[in-house]
């Protein structure tokens, strides 16, 4: 397949939006998902002013959202290939004149690309957020703003640059759901679930006395990357690790479906 095959699958796969028959089941489902996460975006962006005017808020301890980041690749991973099967499209997918390596990592970049651009939205909001508090809340400077905006860079290239691996990972649970795999899916859903864990307590296997909840909650922020080439090497092997996921997604989409 040619590299502009490709970007065209890749384009096709960031287009394509959720489920058809839920929306058409239900014309409101949109709009309730929406004011379900303004709910959400309000709640959280009232409770952390409540902190901020009490002086009980540190500004770079609004990144406590990154510790959902690896969650919702999950989610997205899943959906980007469950949703061929929910609209009924998987037969025109799969009969598609590629590869299915081609068709499942055209998804997996899609779903790498979404997440670039969520990270980068999720900064930008934040530190937006940060600036305005530093303006109008007394006892918070912009130098407390830069420190903020220091602290998510690292924090989002490490999402950025590990996600690979949990996408694709979650894209081969989805997989394992529609072949003769199945009956062992669950086993899979509490392996990988509870792995994510690992976030929460750093990568110590990589960066000694790193730990994310406790850079992200404590007073003053630590050093985030003691240990640059532990991080690159780590970077290195988990999208090694992400292709051959891939390319165990696409074996099991050709040999072990179940239709």
């Amino acid at each position: 397949m040619s590299l502009r095959m490709f970007l065209s699958l890749v384009h096709h796969e960031w287009k394509l939006k959720g489920s058809w028959r839920k929306l058409n089941r239900s014309q409101g489902f949109g709009y309730g998902r929406t004011i379900y996460l303004a709910i959400l975006a309000i709640a959280a962006v009232g409770a952390a002013s409540y902190f901020a005017i009490h002086g009980q808020l540190k500004l770079h301890q609004l990144w406590g959202v990154a510790i959902g980041f690896p969650y919702m690749l999950v989610v997205m991973g899943v959906l980007m290939l469950r949703r061929e099967w929910e609209n009924g499209t998987f037969g025109w997918w799969l009969t598609l004149p590629y590869s299915r390596l081609s068709l499942v990592g055209a998804k997996f970049f899609a779903a790498w690309l979404r997440t670039v651009v969520v990270s980068c939205c999720v900064y930008v909001l934040i530190s937006l957020f940060a600036g305005i508090i530093a303006l109008l809340v007394q006892g918070y400077s912009f130098e407390d703003v830069w420190l903020t905006m220091l602290t998510g860079l690292p924090l989002l290239a490490i999402v950025i640059g590990f996600s690979p691996f949990i996408l694709s990972l979650s894209l081969l649970l989805a997989t394992i759901h529609y072949t003769t795999l199945r009956p062992i899916s669950p086993i899979f859903w509490v392996v990988i679930m509870g792995g994510l864990s690992t976030f929460y307590n750093g990568f110590q296997t990589l960066i000694p006395n790193y730990n994310v909840a406790h850079q992200l909650f404590s007073g003053q922020p630590g050093l985030w990357i003691p240990n640059l080439w532990a991080e690159m090497a780590g970077l290195l092997i988990s999208w090694i690790v992400a292709y051959l996921l891939i390319r165990i997604s696409a074996y099991l989409l050709e040999r072990k479906l179940s239709i």
